[in-house]
């Protein structure tokens, strides 16, 4: 693996488990034996660095939206490639905590990532469902994003499990209920 790639891993790394405002190039330099300089050669800061990682979000996002298969194994694929990435959402909030403070210019990044998200998100489900895609893409990015949250702080959950079961229930709904005298009470 090559400088650039391993710095991207190490800071993608820090960031979810540090935040993004408690994390210094000196701190990826030292994890990964370089120097600081090492560190300017690919990245001029620490936003470029976020920027870098944001676009590898917003392009396999691109990537699992656009592959064939049915909306289904679409938003599987999204919502598995989601592991993989800085969320945006996390990195907004991460942006303003840590003993540095906040960063405004951070913050507004991933802000646009998320949108960028929520927009090639909403393209696909607008298809599916007119006049609702904006609204579905922010809830479904919600339980995606849900589901990593529950699987990474509730021990016993597995986030393919939880992940499999909102893709289903997203994409088909809740099925009828009966009532206790054993109608459909939808």
């Amino acid at each position: 693996m090559d400088t650039r790639q391993a710095l991207l891993r190490s800071a993608r790394k820090a960031f979810a488990e540090r935040g993004y405002a408690a994390t210094s190039l000196e701190d990826l330099a030292r994890t990964l034996g370089l120097t600081k300089a090492a560190v300017y050669h690919h990245f001029a800061s620490k936003r470029a660095l976020l920027e870098a990682l944001l676009e590898e979000g917003s392009q396999e996002t691109q990537r699992a939206l656009s592959r064939p298969g049915t909306l289904h194994q679409r938003l599987m694929a999204l919502g598995l490639a989601y592991r993989g990435q800085v969320e945006p959402l996390t990195a907004l909030m991460t942006t303003q905590s840590g003993r540095r403070g906040g960063d405004q210019e951070a913050a507004h990044l991933a802000q646009e990532a998320m949108n960028r998200g929520i927009e090639q998100l909403a393209k696909v489900l607008e298809k599916a469902s007119p006049g609702h895609g904006r609204l579905l893409a922010v809830i479904f990015a919600s339980i995606v994003h849900g589901a990593y949250m529950t699987a990474q702080h509730m021990p016993g959950y597995s986030v393919e499990l939880l992940l499999q079961e909102g893709v289903d229930l997203f994409v088909r709904g809740l099925p009828p209920q009966k009532s206790d005298n054993g109608r459909d009470s939808s």
